[in-house]
């Protein structure tokens, strides 16, 4: 074959594969193929041609693509688009859940200010005599001072982790489990902060414990929301057959609760190191102190704001459905 007829043949799928942003490794792969066939070719029956070269460098160029992609794209692609994309596409998921749990507090604060024995059925007499000493001598937040940092981060990530994996694997039960357990964690939270405010101190515990709580309580909602969709896509599979609808739940709930773990993280270590710098009340803390604390919690709002709502409900926008279930489900 004549050197430009072998050119003109090949020149706009050369010029494709030069100029595409492919992502998808089988296609990249495919492309690798046929540019080695190519080269190969080229080598053969045009060696000193100046399009053995470019399909040299053309092929090169493909093959790092392929075996030397960075490996943190596929995390920060989780961040930027999976895991708020999934929020996105189940936003009705996302406010009920929330719906849920903001009900399940009020019934707690309703009920421990017209019961006077329910704050210490829910939080225990002796969590309740031990935060009363606190408040009688001047540190009524100091539950978050009384272990080492480290201990305490330790402690906390441990546990508020399996009380999320609770949450989220007791939605296999039509998602009753993951409500009945957000119930019970909505019902403390009420009564928590009940607790205070019978002592005056109501807006100062909102301020202190959603430092770390913004954070630490958006998760509990996201991994109720992780359990209702578990359990209510076999329920309710709407256009999708059963079968899609129970692995679309399954990649999308478990992605879901893969993507509170940092911020279950994050929130154990502002609770262990940084909401204790609040511990002896607003009060009593310095003007700096003050200052820091509340940049830390507009921080926190206005991130959760942004990307758990905002950003997501953007990205699902621009994405449509069934693009969107080749993209979680990572089929091309």
């Amino acid at each position: 074959m004549r050197e430009t007829t072998f050119i003109d043949r090949n020149r706009s799928r050369w010029l494709e594969i030069e100029t595409s942003e492919k992502e998808d490794p089988d296609e990249i792969s495919s492309d690798f193929i046929d540019l080695t066939s190519d080269l190969s070719y080229a080598q053969t029956h045009y060696p000193h041609s100046k399009i053995t070269s470019y399909l040299n460098f053309l092929a090169a160029g493909v093959y790092k693509s392929i075996y030397q992609k960075p490996k943190n794209n596929v995390i920060l692609n989780f961040w930027k688009r999976d895991f708020p994309l999934i929020l996105g596409h189940n936003q009705r998921v996302l406010w009920l859940s929330l719906a849920f749990f903001v009900t399940f507090c009020s019934l707690g604060a309703i009920c421990s200010i017209t019961e006077p024995n329910f704050i210490e059925a829910v939080m225990g007499s002796g969590y309740v005599d031990m935060t009363e000493d606190n408040i009688r001598k001047g540190m009524p937040f100091g539950v978050y001072a009384d272990q080492p940092p480290f201990k305490m981060f330790l402690t906390i990530f441990a546990n508020n982790f399996f009380v999320g994996l609770i949450v989220y694997m007791s939605g296999v039960l039509a998602g009753l489990g993951s409500f009945y357990h957000t119930f019970k964690n909505g019902l403390m939270v009420g009564t928590f902060l009940t607790m205070f405010f019978k002592h005056n101190l109501g807006f100062q515990a909102i301020f202190v414990i959603n430092l770390h709580g913004t954070f630490e309580l958006m998760g509990l909602v996201l991994e109720c929301m992780a359990g209702l969709i578990l359990g209510l896509s076999f329920l309710f599979p709407e256009t999708l057959t059963r079968k899609q609808a129970i692995k679309k739940g399954l990649f999308e709930s478990a992605k879901i609760f893969i993507g509170t773990v940092p911020f279950t993280f994050i929130a154990a270590f502002i609770e262990s190191y940084i909401t204790r710098l609040g511990s002896s009340g607003l009060q009593k803390t310095s003007l700096f102190m003050s200052i820091l604390l509340v940049l830390v919690l507009v921080f926190c709002v206005a991130f959760v704001v942004w990307y758990f709502f905002i950003y997501s409900k953007k990205l699902a926008k621009e994405t449509p459905l069934d693009q969107y279930l080749k993209e979680i489900s990572h089929e091309k």
